[in-house]
């Protein structure tokens, strides 16, 4: 389980990177929005996307979410590794993109999650890694 430090720069920072593996075994890495519950990371995406293809053939994720200042005396980051779900509808669905909609406002109207257009990325962490320089 991530510590505080590491929960709380989850739940603040906006942007991660996603990375995937294609059909032909190289890295797919990509910045997405996400929201994090406390035990499960979610990601909004679209049913044709990239990411999903690729999760349905290997479900093997890594995810950074890191924090840059000028004095590097003060990064921070957690990279994540986990298998990730992809959720096409139902509660769970319905629960993360109200997730999603609470940490994006601007989500809903720019670019609203619906069934069968669709996905949710469920990521479930296995390994934590971080870093934390002044604390």
């Amino acid at each position: 389980m991530p510590t505080e430090k590491e929960e709380s720069l989850l739940r603040e920072e906006r942007v991660a990177r996603l990375a995937t593996f294609s059909k032909n075994g190289k890295i797919h890495l990509i910045p997405v929005c996400y929201a994090y519950d406390g035990k499960h990371i979610y990601v909004g995406t679209s049913l044709d996307s990239q990411k999903v293809k690729n999760l349905k053939r290997n479900s093997s994720v890594s995810l950074i979410v890191d924090r840059y200042y000028e004095d590097w005396s003060k990064l921070k980051g957690v990279m994540i590794q986990g298998s990730a779900e992809v959720i096409e509808g139902g509660e769970e669905f319905e629960s993360a993109k109200k997730m999603l909609y609470q940490k994006y406002p601007q989500y809903e109207e720019q670019v609203p999650i619906r069934e069968g257009e669709s996905a949710i990325i469920k990521i479930t962490v296995e390994k934590i890694l971080s870093w934390d320089y002044e604390g």
